[in-house]
């Protein structure tokens, strides 16, 4: 496998490593010196009009919607990353679309947190439609969390209050999805072929449990303005290699020289190896409300 060089910031609790240069990416991240926590995911190469796209693993910025071979452009080569106070800037090179990807990353000094600014730039001549895209994959094997909705009662019992969304490849029935009122677990330690769901959910969390470690991902919801997908601002992407958290902001017209951005909050936390599915959303939930 071919190695690239790259950044490493930390804390006491924390330690993050990203591409030296090009992506973004986040390659590794770790919790009071354990595991790896995010996918490693050498194989994954694909062809394009522009050379081999590698996916590496780990954390990144897209834009939606997703189209071949736009989506896939190589982006392993840019501007160096720039170290500033508690943490990094990670940027791209000018994709064929124009558009830059940008992430800022600082890290708390003290409580296991990742705050991530992703930003995208038209450096083109006309406007393009598109929505940040954060794309985190994780080490296969663990319960991802979906919800459905948030705690708040619906505003009318006669409309719907919840909203899937299914890829072409996901299969139905899935052993591996489990139905509840508010929320789907997605157990990626069974074996089955690539799946994908989103929903448009006002919660903004998700969640993965893995390793004795509650990696969560939290995004502001925006009821006023479409989203990417049939309206998904959350999505999980699962196969045998990798289990994907993706959050999504609206979509925009981006002008040229214009900037989008999208912020995510990442908590870890330590959780138990033996985890009590009945009362686990109800729990994910509370412990998300008192560490925001």
């Amino acid at each position: 496998m071919m190695t690239y060089p790259t950044f490493t910031i930390a804390t006491e609790r924390l330690r993050l490593t990203a591409l030296a240069a090009g992506g973004p990416r986040i390659l590794a991240l770790q919790l009071d010196n354990g595991p790896n926590l995010l996918a490693e995911t050498p194989a994954a190469r694909w062809q394009t009009p522009w050379g081999e796209f590698a996916l590496l693993g780990g954390h990144r910025l897209w834009h939606a919607p997703e189209a071949f071979p736009r989506s896939y452009w190589p982006d392993l080569e840019g501007p160096a990353a720039e170290p500033v106070e508690g943490g990094i800037i990670l940027r791209s090179a000018v994709d064929p679309s124009g558009i830059a990807k940008t992430i800022t990353i600082t890290l708390d000094p003290v409580q296991p947190r990742v705050y991530l600014r992703h930003a995208l730039t038209n450096h083109g001549l006309w406007p393009v439609e598109l929505a940040p895209w954060a794309i985190t994959q994780l080490a296969p094997g663990g319960l991802a969390v979906l919800p459905l909705r948030d705690d708040r009662p619906s505003a009318n019992p006669l409309a719907p209050d919840r909203q899937l969304a299914l890829w072409p490849y996901t299969p139905l029935p899935d052993p591996r999805l489990q139905f509840a009122a508010d929320h789907i677990l997605v157990d990626t330690a069974l074996s089955g072929p690539p799946a994908k769901i989103g929903a448009h959910s006002p919660a903004g969390w998700l969640a993965y449990l893995h390793q004795g470690v509650a990696f969560i991902k939290r995004v502001a919801y925006d009821p006023a303005h479409p989203y990417p997908d049939r309206n998904c601002n959350l999505e999980i992407y699962y196969d045998h290699g990798c289990t994907e958290l993706e959050t999504l902001a609206p979509l925009a017209q981006l002008a040229p020289s214009a900037t989008v951005t999208h912020d995510e909050l990442w908590l870890l936390e330590p959780w138990p190896l033996q985890i009590d599915r009945e009362n686990l959303f109800k729990a994910l939930a509370k412990m998300i409300s008192e560490l925001v």
